[in-house]
């Protein structure tokens, strides 16, 4: 639409406009009050985002290591915002340029950009097809302590909330978190603090790896409020002077964020939760990682705290093995008081929301020792059974002492305080249980929280009160106990490169059980360490079974023949191996033989054949062997593939065009095409139109009074259906493939865009080909901002081995008097052909033509924003010819097996001359590692009918046509068209062909009714397949009668329509009027001068009763006249 009339749109139907993309409350409350000039921070979220939950399930089930796990989850999401944020940012590149843009960052741990922009900018985006939400940088706050007291006294003791956890227990196990590192995202900290300034990372890494203020830009530790130092004193801190013990970790080692101070905007919290995933910039490292955040803050107005941003980054924190902790909030006890964003529920315990207790109450007996502050749930995510529930655990929150900037300690009461006990939880727990996940450690305090006030999970609590030597006992306590030793290692199921190893998981005591192994391989057998430690590694993908089962690894690339010893060791978690297993040993089979017959193939084939034949593949080998083999293809030619590269005559091509409805932004963006033809893509698709001498012709089939008309019409955002939808989807006749990929059904856009999947957004903003934005896997025949609402109809038809769909005299839209008719033809070989008929409008320079893949990375364009499409004019796309395939793609042969790998041959249309290409076998066979057989196919070129004569003759003003064929081959039939000296070729009829025979056909075909004139008459010969051939065309000559006549109507009788022709050898005046039987004159057909010819008028009786009439006409031509009269019945 108009820029203008959807800004209104914008400001009047909000809430109906963001079916597209989803904008916030606020963001438009700050957008609506803001001036044209302000600039306004926001965050723009991407639609193409990393499914991380699918993702952290996957790395699970693959029991991926910690190193792993962060490795994948950190480069996938930097991938996924390298690959699809371009085209946003060259937008915004030019946005800046114009000072519409004041700045902008991009981020990976969820796939979005913040950027600082003018209201304008944000409406433009409303309507990208890019962009699935957005939102304000929206102030954040911190959950301030309700109590707070100064300056109390050292006492050099562990604070009573610390025992009450019985984090103490652990202490004198010595777990005390010696290794483990812990993060605030907080208002800052005190470094000079003598219970937190030898505990910090950046006492012996670089600043920047242990320190992160995105606000304030500081290189050093501070602390604005205080609070912070209170929250990382609480998990880590104890005292070097003192030997006052605040922390629940004492002995790990902290890092920190600040972010809740002078700025303390989302997109900080953001960005330290990103830079917290990898604070050394190395993704291949985990060490830099903390094990566990703690967080106090909430953002008060965030109108999509379930499913937007902060779920997102929350989710991929997670992922990555951190464990993130929340405060609840300090707005209890009334229900959902849970504060925002921590009432997201991925898992049980993904956003893990601290309650607060009485840690007094709780010394004294009470069983019911809430904080009357602390926030209750449910969650106002919804969900059901433990998702709903809010918070998570408790902890101690009221009264809790910690150090405070200078130098000193701090009581304070939250939840906030309540948090930091659980972060110094985890670190002790990942001391003990290095190799789990944030998410297991705190599922752990989850199923063994204590229970305190109503019995059960609920709403005040949580699971309850956290019990980190409860939590200890189920990870199992660490031994030096290896598991059991593996005795019955064996080598089973010999190949001829391959042995198979199979054993039973031997028992353990720890928690989990067998959690890895170790196998080796040598050529001499294994019987002590150092053997085992100088052998071979053999891989061991997957986690191992349960005690007692049997696992099993194929070693492969093994020479043939030949003896192979085994051993193995079982690990668990503490990091114990089993005692050496036996020694196992195998010995490969013999090397097998190829043998493949015949040694070369060729083939000669009319256009339009199938062929088939087989090559045999054998292992001869005269003893026990196995031939593994793969087939492929290869090296294929064809006449006319030389590959050109073609250069465009527009070379500056703006990415990233983001203009509303309208394209309003189509007059500086520079178009692209390439004349004539274009390709191959990496596909091999091509294309060429037909001003080029072996293009394609120009073949106008209509089928607006044939096909199927659409007539249903689906929205895919709030303007009109046939203005923004999408019709189907709609079922093709045959299997068609497009790149690669078989395709059954279509959808027809109202953009003029062929579809293979539903269009999900808007798409009347058309972008270059490829692009990795969506729509993707599509035929462009003309994608422009398209509006059939008030006009235009589409069609579809399937026609043997061809498929149309038809756009007829549909309109661009707010372009007054245009109409563009245009067509997609699919043929069942794979072909694409896009006709235009008619294309009328005034702008014809900003559409898009062309092909694109599934995913965007694949495109052929054949023009982008140039004035291309033209009346009459054909494009054609197809890839390279698929003259030969085989669905073989290889097997396991034993010794003195054979197999067929069977090859299609297919002619289709492929131009004549030589197609050449190996089958390629790759085996084990030492001798014949690779093996290539030649591969040959001659096409003839001639479409396998032979027409020996056409003629044409003429009686009065009837044409008859009569053709001959010798033989007929895969012949549907004759189309029949017919133009004069002043006209276009246009279809005058079809005679079905008889497929095969030998036999002479003879065909005849007449036309009647034609006036005076010069008549050329062609034949165009269909295959079933939709290729066809354009036969010469013959001359016929309708020439001026010799005397009057009127002939009888046809048909007759008829209802309600007949027609009447009579013939008149000179000019004259001719009046043609019809009577009742009563002698009542009902209608006048002609008055009026006509010139000699033969002349045929229709007359339309709906209005008349049933019975006979009689027509009369009266010719007055000077000295000549004439007069007839006949009769005619209309029966209803």
């Amino acid at each position: 639409m108009k820029k203008n009339f959807l800004l209104f749109f914008v400001f009047l139907l909000t809430s109906s406009l963001f079916a597209q993309v989803e904008v916030s409350t606020r963001l438009m409350r700050a957008l609506q009050n803001s001036s044209p000039t302000d600039y306004i921070k926001g965050f723009v979220y991407l639609r193409d985002q990393v499914d991380i939950e699918a993702l952290d399930q996957q790395l699970y089930a693959e029991n991926a290591t910690l190193e792993h796990r962060a490795f994948t989850v950190i480069t996938t999401l930097q991938n996924k915002a390298q690959s699809s944020q371009q085209n946003l940012i060259n937008y915004f590149e030019e946005r800046y340029a114009q000072r519409e843009v004041f700045g902008y960052k991009s981020f990976w741990i969820a796939n979005m950009i913040l950027i600082e922009a003018k209201s304008s900018v944000f409406y433009e985006l409303m309507n990208s097809m890019e962009v699935a939400q957005m939102d304000l940088d929206a102030e954040l706050k911190l959950d301030k302590p309700t109590v707070v007291e100064h300056n109390v006294e050292s006492t050099e003791s562990v604070e009573p909330g610390v025992k009450i956890i019985n984090a103490d227990k652990l202490w004198a196990m010595g777990i005390t978190g010696q290794g483990r590192l812990v993060m605030g995202i907080d208002t800052g900290v005190d470094p000079t603090h003598p219970a937190i300034n030898h505990k910090w990372r950046g006492n012996t890494v670089p600043a920047s790896q242990a320190w992160f203020d995105p606000g304030g830009g500081s290189t050093t530790p501070n602390d604005c409020d205080g609070h912070g130092t209170h929250t990382i004193g609480t998990m880590a801190g104890r005292s070097t002077t003192t030997a006052d013990t605040v922390g629940v970790a004492i002995d790990a080692q902290w890092i920190a964020a600040k972010t809740i101070c002078s700025s303390p905007h989302t997109s900080n919290s953001v960005a330290a939760f990103q830079w917290a995933m990898n604070p050394d910039g190395n993704p291949s490292t985990i060490t830099d990682m903390p094990d566990a955040i703690g967080n106090s803050w909430y953002d008060p107005n965030v109108s999509n705290e379930c499913t937007g941003i902060y779920k997102t980054t929350l989710d991929a924190v997670e992922a990555s093995g951190i464990a993130v902790v929340f405060s609840a909030g300090n707005s209890g006890p009334s229900a959902s008081t849970i504060t925002k964003p921590k009432n997201i529920s991925t898992t049980e315990v993904n956003v893990f929301a601290i309650g607060a207790i009485d840690g007094v109450q709780y010394l004294g007996g009470n069983n019911n020792p809430i904080a009357s502050f602390s926030s209750r749930g449910p969650s106002v995510c919804g969900g059901t059974g433990s998702f709903l529930i809010k918070p998570e655990v408790s902890a101690p929150g009221n009264n809790v002492r910690s150090s405070y900037p200078g130098g000193g300690y701090s009581t304070l009461s939250g939840t906030s305080m309540a948090a930091p006990h659980v972060v110094g939880a985890i670190a002790l727990l990942k001391q003990y249980a290095p190799t789990l996940t944030g998410a297991q450690i705190k599922m752990a305090l989850y199923n063994t929280a204590k229970d305190l006030g109503t019995a059960g999970e609920d709403n005040t609590y949580g699971m309850g009160l956290i019990d980190l030597y409860a939590a200890f006992l189920t990870l199992g306590t660490p031994d030096t106990v290896a598991p059991t030793q593996i005795t019955n290692l064996a080598s089973a199921e010999p190949q001829s490169n391959s042995l198979k190893l199979t054993w039973t998981v031997p028992d353990d005591t720890s928690n989990g059980g067998v959690v890895g192994y170790a196998i080796k391989m040598s050529n001499a057998p294994i019987t002590d360490t150092v053997a085992f430690n100088n052998a071979q590694d053999v891989p061991f993908n997957g986690a191992p079974g349960a005690s007692g089962s049997t696992d099993m690894v194929m070693v492969g690339n093994l020479q043939p023949a030949t003896t192979y010893h085994f051993a193995i060791r079982a690990r668990d978690l503490w990091g114990n191996w089993s005692l050496l297993s036996n020694s196992a040993s195998g010995t490969t089979l013999g090397a097998p033989a190829l043998s493949v017959t015949p040694d070369s193939m060729h083939k000669q084939l009319s256009a339009n054949m199938v062929y088939v034949d087989s090559l045999v593949v054998s292992n001869t080998s005269a003893h026990a062997s196995t031939l593994n083999y793969q087939v492929s293809l290869q090296n294929s030619t064809f006449p006319g593939n030389v590959k050109l590269t073609l250069v465009p005559h527009q070379t500056q091509v703006l990415e990233g065009k983001y203009p509303v409805k309208g394209d309003e932004l189509s007059q500086y963006t520079p178009g692209l095409s390439i004349e004539g033809q274009g390709g191959p893509d990496a596909f091999g698709y091509k294309w060429i139109d037909s001003d080029e001498p072996n293009g394609p012709a120009y073949e106008w089939n209509d089928i607006a009074a044939t096909g199927t008309n659409v007539t249903t019409w689906t929205p895919t955002g709030t303007f009109g259906a046939k203005d923004e939808g999408h019709s189907g989807p709609i079922t093709l006749p045959f299997p068609f493939k497009f790149y690669g990929n078989v395709k059954n059904t279509v959808y027809a856009s109202s953009n003029g865009v062929i579809l293979f999947n539903a269009p999900t957004s808007n798409i009347f903003t058309n972008a270059a080909i490829p692009n990795a934005a969506a729509p993707n896997e599509y035929i462009a025949p003309f994608w422009d901002d398209l509006d059939g609402t008030n006009g235009g109809e589409v069609y579809y038809k399937a026609d043997g081995g061809k498929f149309t769909i038809q756009y007829n005299n549909w309109p661009r839209y707010s372009t007054t008097g245009s109409s563009l008719t245009f067509q997609v033809v699919l043929y069942s070989n794979g072909r694409i052909m896009i006709y235009y008929k008619t294309m009328t409008s005034s702008t014809m320079n900003s559409a898009t033509i062309g092909i694109e893949n599934g995913n965007g990375s694949v495109g052929l364009q054949t023009a982008y924003n140039a004035a291309y499409a033209k009346n009459s004019h054909a494009i054609k796309f197809a890839a390279d010819p698929e003259w030969m395939t085989t669905q073989h793609t290889g097997g396991t042969l034993n010794n003195g097996a054979s197999a067929s790998v069977v090859m299609e041959f297919r002619s289709e249309d492929y131009p004549a001359g030589m197609y050449t290409m190996d089958v390629v076998f790759s085996t084990n066979d030492p001798l014949k590692p690779t093996h290539t057989i030649p591969v040959s196919l001659y096409i003839d070129g001639e479409v396998p009918v032979e027409l020996t004569s056409f003629t044409g003759s003429v009686n009065g003003n009837t044409a008859l046509l009569q053709w001959v064929t010798a033989t007929e081959v895969n012949n549907k039939g004759f189309r029949v068209e017919r133009r004069n000296e002043n006209s276009a070729w246009k279809q005058a009829g079809y005679i079905d062909g008889r497929g095969n025979t030998t036999e002479i056909s003879r065909y005849e075909f007449t036309e009647s009714g034609l006036e005076t004139g010069v008549y050329f008459y062609r034949l165009i010969q269909e295959d079933y397949n939709g290729t066809s051939k354009t036969y010469d065309e013959i001359r016929v000559e309708i020439s001026r009668p010799d005397v009057f006549s009127l002939n009888q109507n046809y048909p007759n009788p008829f209802n309600p329509a007949t027609s009447i022709s009579y013939s008149l050898p000179v000019r004259g005046n001719v009046v043609l009027d019809i009577y009742s039987a009563l002698g009542e004159r009902v209608a006048t057909l002609v008055n009026e001068v006509k010139e000699a010819g033969y002349h045929q008028v229709s007359f339309d009786a709906s209005q008349l009763t049933s019975g006979t009439y009689i027509y009369t006409i009266r010719v007055s031509a000077g000295e000549s006249s004439f007069t007839d009269t006949k009769k005619m019945i209309l029966v209803k």
